[in-house]
């Protein structure tokens, strides 16, 4: 038996799925955050939320005295339209994912083995899993924000699927080895009782069955123990797309702390709401507006929703699906708006993705195809692009590729936001940072949305002109 070879090709697979470090800690904006609490610039924060609020009463009294109602209803019945049918389509859609499970288990009994064969079925399954909720969203030809948001959490759940079934794909063959090593030992011992000079070879699977059950066990729990129904849909609610045997968890499930989030939540929908209906659908449908003036106009508006979708997602939604499953790391974001790069933003605006890229994109492309690290960043950068893309073509109908190529037009600024003038200078960074942040947004509202309302019905138009 080939032990050597063989175990040094099992190291190399122990180093292929590094444990991401899970720790308890709090999101930098909660309240009840201990840094929050104490932080130099709270102050700044509150103002915010003052200033939203007046915002807010300011374009309530504008909207009655323009049109006689306190708030205008067509972006709500543009969103509400087919609500039951994405909802069932949203939860029929979720719980495909539990073949995850089964298939799961299958690797583990040894039915398919994870390489090559399960990794070609994973791929292949997740493949069809994406293109057939693509496909019912063109199906049910729903309107722009019920595909935008079926068409992400489609995406969002592909990436747990994969996290899930790679991980215990892997564990699936070192738990098969270590078995077939316990079956070994005891038959290569008997056979080798009067031989002692096969003792470093004896060593050698001692140490191989030492590692594997080292790399088995995580905390409390042992692979496969966790491959099972309550597991799989625990791991749904935790916010994280990088599955883990254990996370770290809180002592209990606090309701007041929930019901804050979800009041967040609502209250920060408002203010999407009141933006967007008020003052980014008039200017973008308004064919007597020049294409500058349209982005002069939604240079505010655009800043302030996409500060709003952040808070929302990152800041209430994850903490309270943080709270309901008792996740106790809630780095959900760093400090993005310090950012000086945009590969710096990257990092830092969306945690859980960039875990997920980090590990199941810019890793495995370094590990298994021997990439450079600058070839697997730009591999990194084109499966986002392409997956931003893919979002914005099911979301207007159309393919133009405008944010692909701006995203990866991204890889040559961060090249020249890495030379040592601009690390010396980092107010500038952040400066060019901002101004990009600020005249991106509406630009992509010019080259993908002006075209798409003034020829579809897919944004409401018809039915606001109604």
């Amino acid at each position: 038996m080939p032990t050597t070879s063989t175990g040094k090709s099992l190291t190399h697979q122990l180093n292929k799925h590094r444990r991401l470090l899970f720790k308890a800690r709090m999101s930098k904006f909660d309240i009840s955050n201990p840094e929050t609490s104490s932080d130099t610039f709270r102050g700044f924060y509150t103002l915010f939320w003052l200033a939203m609020g007046f915002y807010v009463i300011q374009s309530v009294i504008r909207c009655y005295e323009q049109e006689g109602v306190f708030l205008s209803l067509g972006f709500f019945r543009l969103f509400s339209k087919d609500g039951l049918a994405l909802l069932i389509s949203d939860m029929t859609m979720v719980a495909a994912t539990i073949f995850s499970v089964l298939f799961s288990k299958l690797l583990i009994w040894g039915v398919i083995p994870y390489e090559p064969v399960g990794v070609v079925l994973q791929h292949v399954c997740q493949t069809v899993f994406l293109f057939l909720n693509i496909y019912w969203t063109f199906w049910r030809d729903w309107p722009w924000v019920q595909s935008g948001f079926f068409t992400l959490h489609t995406i969002v759940m592909m990436m747990k699927m994969h996290s899930y079934t790679s991980l215990n794909g892997d564990l699936s063959i070192r738990y098969r080895r270590l078995k077939h090593l316990k079956e070994q030992v005891p038959k290569w011992i008997a056979e080798h009782k009067d031989d002692d000079k096969g003792s470093q070879e004896l060593k050698s699977m001692e140490d191989e069955m030492v590692l594997l059950q080292e790399e088995l066990v995580h905390g409390n729990t042992r692979f496969p123990d966790n491959v099972t129904l309550i597991n799989y849909l625990d791991y749904l609610l935790v916010p994280s797309l990088v599955y883990a045997l254990e996370y770290p968890r809180t002592d209990r499930i606090r309701p007041g702390y929930v019901l804050e989030k979800s009041a967040a939540t609502l209250g920060s929908f408002l203010l999407l709401y009141v933006t967007t209906e008020r003052y980014i659908l008039p200017k973008l449908y308004d064919p007597h507006m020049s294409d500058i003036r349209v982005i002069v106009e939604l240079l505010f508006p655009f800043m302030i929703n996409y500060l709003l979708i952040f808070y929302i997602i990152f800041e209430c939604i994850l903490n309270a699906f943080a709270e309901l499953s008792r996740f106790a790391d809630r780095n959900f974001y760093d400090d993005w708006w310090n950012s000086i790069t945009f590969d710096e933003f990257a990092r830092k605006w969306n945690k859980p993705v960039h875990q997920f890229l980090l590990r199941f994109v810019y890793a495995q492309s370094m590990e298994s195809y021997r990439l450079s690290k600058s070839k697997a960043t730009v591999v990194t950068f084109m499966f986002s692009s392409c997956l931003h893309e893919l979002v914005l073509v099911i979301v207007t109908r159309r393919v133009r590729m405008y944010l692909f190529l701006m995203q990866m037009f991204q890889l040559p600024l961060i090249m020249i936001g890495r030379l040592p003038w601009f690390r010396k200078h980092s107010t500038t960074g952040n400066v060019s940072f901002w101004l990009g942040m600020f005249f991106g947004l509406p630009l992509l509202a010019i080259l993908y949305c002006r075209e798409a309302f003034w020829s579809d019905a897919i944004f409401g138009i018809g039915d606001k002109a109604a």
